[in-house]
């Protein structure tokens, strides 16, 4: 065949340029989004590794048997390093302090000068916030600033972290102090396997509308060029010939598409640079793969287009002679069934030893994510075995003629009707994953006033006899505190709790206080209840001796509840402090917990899934227009016979919607069933738990664009199905 033919036969249809613009469109949308993915998910360990020079990996200090800790003498060619979280209106700082010998040897990240006591490097986004806050709620805390952190030493541009130089026997009286010979450069190669497996679901999210789109546009094309393929065949072009026609086309428009998407990544990357990721946003370059991955990207979605496209039209036997009658599918089985079961067998078990085998994890998450491509491609290749026995059960009850019309092509071709439809329960499938997951998480995000729990305006400090009088001290003085109050070690060490006056336990907000001069309060379970526990209840204050003796536990301010006077209140009791745990309040520890992560988690899928939920739909508007010219004859001969086009239009709604119907509570039950197994093997405790609304609105906007997508081709029946197009066939 010659390039002329080739090119008259393939573009020489109504719409072929159409048809072809919409595959390019389409794959350019999803490759960005695999672009941009795909680079992160590369990225992601060298982008926790920069912060390699925070991880403790030296020897701990030596504890006696009264708790404290022996540090030995600083040395030239040592450290002691320590960490700590600090908060200041709700964001989290990671607080690094190193102390170092006056002639020290230990060489400070990325070329940083030594730094002695009393100063401290920053990072950008830190330094901002002291730009912006008055001293004493915030750059007070840590001494002078003497420079900013380098890019090269953060994850992202919004990272929250500290390096300050701390005298010797401070880091020392730190409960995680270590010694070591100086900041670590590989360090220990954060887990970040679930966001590496979450990236890598996101990507079999985009391949599988890619995939649909490519093979539903295919079909489309054969039944735009029935005639013109059919005549081909009888002038003696073989199967293998007319398939590979296809795939050239797909494969120029897939090629198309993909280099598109390539230059369509760098404007999404810099908005996706801006999302929150494992606690940071991204620098651009974390999320750019290198070119050959970039080259890689673009011959795989080339080679896939062009592969399901010939897979297609030999399977179709697309322009065989004799093709012009409606022929029966092949009959499905339920073998297909047996996939979904292989791949939730190995999906279950990869994540059982991703979870007791830290040393196979990293084996483990990639058969997880190769299980998991098995169940989201098990569900297209089952869907239609499910379609078959639903639409079976439906004819037989069927009794408008629009439903028997349907329900016969339905038994006849479950392969094509379900396919149709099979993007957006795949994206229903994953986003009910994702749903799951994110849902089961429910850390307190905006805590709220609850009786016996600390006060939301109390920020708690541990203390200690050595600086428990000026931590007193400080904080009566910072203004906007109203009452300062001391907690004290019972006289029994295996008691829960610290001893206080019955009044300043009603002050930070005990309920049930007996009657009593001293009480007994838990203050952990106060402040940290409802942060490891949704369930927890309110400690209920027991009756004391007194106070009287006893050593300083805790120091807590009470303040007037403004953002201002809790972050006086904590930077006052920092510094007059052991600096060895920051001062905390209830709402600290429901921001320190999941919550941000999960939020994280459920921007990224739901985004994830807006966009593979659109070229679903997309796919199934096609794939609805293509069934309509396929049957365009029947439709026709149905239509002079009396049939109203309101009925015809009915006929393509049930094709749509039944096996959409039958098959989206069965993806959705088993996208929960897979985040049930993740969150019982790797959630660390989790209950698994409903979804949020947004789950929800996801379900009905996949509902609605469905039916956007099937009212698309109306106008497609009613063209087809006119005399004159009817009297040409």
């Amino acid at each position: 065949m010659t390039a002329a033919s080739a090119r008259l036969l393939l573009l020489g249809t109504a719409g072929a340029a159409r048809r072809l613009a919409g595959i390019v469109a389409g794959v350019a949308v999803a490759v960005a989004m695999l672009i941009v993915l795909l680079g992160t998910y590369l990225h992601m360990p060298d982008r926790d590794e920069r912060t390699a020079w925070q991880v403790l990996v030296g020897e701990r200090l030596e504890t006696s048997a009264d708790g404290t800790t022996t540090a030995p003498d600083p040395t030239t060619d040592q450290m002691l390093i320590a960490s700590r979280q600090d908060y200041v209106h709700g964001q989290l700082v990671t607080v690094t302090a190193a102390a170092v010998s006056p002639a020290t040897d230990v060489a400070f990240p990325h070329g940083l000068e030594p730094l002695v006591p009393g100063q401290f490097y920053a990072s950008p986004a830190v330094a901002d916030m002291i730009d912006h806050l008055p001293a004493d709620q915030f750059a007070d805390r840590y001494g002078e600033l003497v420079g900013t952190l380098p890019d090269a030493m953060l994850r992202g541009p919004d990272e929250r972290s500290v390096l300050v130089g701390a005298p010797w026997e401070t880091v020392a009286s730190n409960p995680n102090a270590r010694v070591q010979p100086g900041f670590d450069t590989v360090g220990q190669r954060y887990d970040v396997t679930t966001y590496r497996v979450i990236l890598a679901i996101g990507s079999i999210a985009m391949l599988v509308p890619i995939v649909l789109l490519i093979s539903i546009v295919s079909q489309l094309g054969a039944a735009q060029r029935r005639e013109r393929l059919a005549t081909v065949r009888l002038i003696g072009a073989g199967r293998r010939a007319v398939a590979g026609l296809s795939a050239l086309e797909m494969g120029a428009a897939t090629a198309a598409g993909a280099v598109l998407g390539v230059l369509a990544a760098l404007p999404l990357r810099a908005v996706a640079s801006t999302l929150s990721i494992n606690g940071a946003q991204s620098f651009p370059a974390d999320l750019t793969p290198s070119p050959a991955w970039v080259i890689a990207t673009i011959a795989g979605v080339t080679v896939l287009g062009a592969a399901v496209a010939w897979w297609q039209a030999y399977r179709d036997d697309v322009g065989a002679p004799g093709a012009s009658r409606e022929r029966a599918e092949k009959r499905v089985t339920g073998w297909r069934v047996t996939t979904l079961g292989v791949g939730l067998t190995l999906f279950a078990g990869s994540a059982w030893v991703a979870n007791t085998s830290p040393a196979a994890s990293a084996a483990a998450a990639v058969v997880l994510i190769a299980s998991f491509a098995v169940l989201t491609f098990g569900i297209i290749i089952a869907g239609p075995w499910l379609t078959r026995a639903v639409s079976s059960a439906y004819g037989r009850v069927a009794a408008r003629a629009s439903a028997v019309v349907a329900a016969g092509r339905l038994t006849r071709h479950p392969r094509s009707t379900f396919r149709s439809v099979a993007g957006l329960v795949a994206a229903v499938f994953i986003v009910s994953v994702f749903a799951g997951v994110v849902s089961s998480v429910r850390a307190i995000t905006v805590p709220s006033e609850e009786p016996g729990m600390l006060s939301l305006d109390v920020v708690l400090a541990h203390a200690d006899a050595a600086h428990a009088d000026a931590m007193v001290a400080a904080a009566r003085d910072a203004d906007g505190v109203e009452r300062v109050v001391v907690g004290y070690r019972p006289g029994d060490p295996d008691a829960a709790g610290v001893v206080m006056d019955a009044q300043d336990a009603r002050a930070i907000g005990a309920t049930a206080v007996p009657d009593a001069a001293a009480v007994m309060v838990d203050t952990f379970a106060m402040l940290w209840g409802t942060s490891l526990d949704v369930d927890a209840q309110a400690p209920v204050p027991e009756p004391a001796d007194g106070t009287e003796g006893l050593e300083p536990a805790v120091v807590m301010a009470v303040t007037d509840g403004s953002p201002a006077a809790i972050e006086r209140a904590r930077t006052a009791l920092d510094i007059a402090g052991d600096r060895s745990l920051a001062p905390t309040s209830r709402t600290d520890a429901a921001a320190g917990g999941a919550a941000d992560i999960t939020q994280e988690l459920a921007v990224l899928a739901y985004i994830g899934m807006a966009i593979a939920i659109g070229i679903s739909a997309l796919a199934l508007a096609v794939a609805t227009i293509a069934a309509a010219l396929e049957r365009r004859r029947t439709f026709g001969l149905l239509r002079l016979a009396g049939m109203p086009v309101a009925q015809l239009r009915g006929v393509v709604a049930t094709e749509a919607a039944v096996p959409l119907a039958s098959t989206l509570v069965a993806s959705a039950g088993l996208g929960f069933l897979v985040a049930w197994i993740l969150v019982i093997t790797l959630g660390n405790g989790l209950e698994f738990t409903w979804p949020d609304g947004r789950y929800w609105v996801a379900l009905v906007g996949s509902t609605a664009l469905a039916a956007l997508a099937v009212a698309a081709s109306f106008g497609t029946v009613r063209r087809s199905t006119e005399i004159d197009s009817t009297r040409f066939e």
